[in-house]
């Protein structure tokens, strides 16, 4: 009797061991197949129902061999799709969408430790998010643009670009002071990062802005801002004649006898036209200051190089009817 409920157990067992062994088995095959069939959805572009079947091949190595080789092939597929998902949005330029899946590839490549797709997708949010400020800084959507860009700043605090394109928001705006304050950002940025081009168009989107404003300036006749404008400029763009006359006749609009002085010297110095009477209207300005400071010598002088063109008739004027120059 003992004899043989001993035999009905060890039999028992048995069949409960080979039982199991089959289950194991068949849990091994639902979860090669459901990896082979997520290999087919990726590769016809069904991202999210690949990423479930290797999510339930997943769960099933879990049940019967944590450690097979082919699970991990899931994980590292499952990041793999999601970045092909994430990619495909953003050539749609579905910004909310393209974040939304990045920040998944995010969780994904956290959670399964690929580091090499966590890198991708920090570097890809913030450069979406300067895509979307980008496109709403276009359609004029000024205040959405700068949520956009300071959250591209705020993840990545390195990346000129963004700071660029905030600093435009505010040349539209016409907010000088907040405009050099950002475009000032975007340079020290570029030049520390050694990012040439980026450092190349703030330099040429700051000297525009204020060359412009100067412009405008004087034109209405505010001669301490069309300064002030024009001075800024010289921060980011190589000076030439024209600028330095600008500051010279408006120095002279400020009585600023010295400043106007300099100002129109610089400019006869930048002159490449030489054989021309355009340099003219620089020593007419010349003659100006010196007269505003009471050197009367120079000024005949820079009048009688003056005495061409354009201002022929105003330079003899000066110099025979006021100064009375020898």
């Amino acid at each position: 009797m003992k004899l043989n409920l001993i035999k009905k157990v060890a039999v028992g067992i048995i069949l409960i061991i080979g039982l199991t062994a089959t289950l194991n088995a068949q849990t091994v095959n639902d979860a090669l197949a459901a990896f082979n069939k997520g290999i087919e959805l990726s590769q016809t572009d069904n991202f999210d129902e690949a990423i479930t079947s290797f999510t339930s091949a997943i769960e099933l190595f879990n049940q019967t061999e944590p450690e097979n080789e082919t699970k991990a092939k899931a994980q590292e597929q499952i990041v793999v799709v999601q970045y092909k998902k994430a990619s495909g949005i953003l050539k749609e330029k579905k910004y909310d969408d393209c974040i939304a899946a990045f920040n998944k590839l995010v969780e994904y490549s956290t959670s399964f430790n690929n580091e090499k797709y966590l890198k991708r997708a920090n570097s890809a949010i913030p450069k979406i998010y300067y895509a979307k400020g980008k496109d709403q800084y276009e359609a004029k959507q000024y205040d959405e643009a700068l949520v956009s860009l300071n959250k591209s700043i705020e993840l990545d605090p390195n990346y000129a670009m963004a700071y660029i394109r905030k600093a435009q928001v505010f040349d539209d705006k016409n907010d000088a002071v907040t405009f050099k304050e950002i475009i000032d950002l975007a340079l020290t940025i570029s030049i520390q990062s050694n990012d040439l081009k980026s450092e190349e168009t703030a330099k040429q989107i700051a000297g525009n802005f204020f060359m412009r404003s100067g412009a405008e300036a004087l034109k209405a006749e505010k001669f301490s801002n069309a300064a002030a404008y024009f001075n800024s400029a010289l921060e980011y763009k190589e000076g030439d004649t024209d600028i330095y006359y600008q500051l010279a006749a408006i120095y002279n609009k400020l009585s600023k006898w010295d400043e106007a002085i300099v100002a129109a010297n610089k400019s006869i110095e930048l002159f490449k036209e030489q054989g021309t009477t355009k340099d003219a209207r620089i020593y007419f300005e010349l003659g100006n200051a010196y007269v505003g400071k009471g050197d009367n010598t120079s000024a005949c002088d820079a009048y009688k190089k003056a005495n061409k063109g354009d201002y022929a008739a105003s330079s003899k004027y000066q110099i025979e009817q006021v100064l009375k120059c020898q």
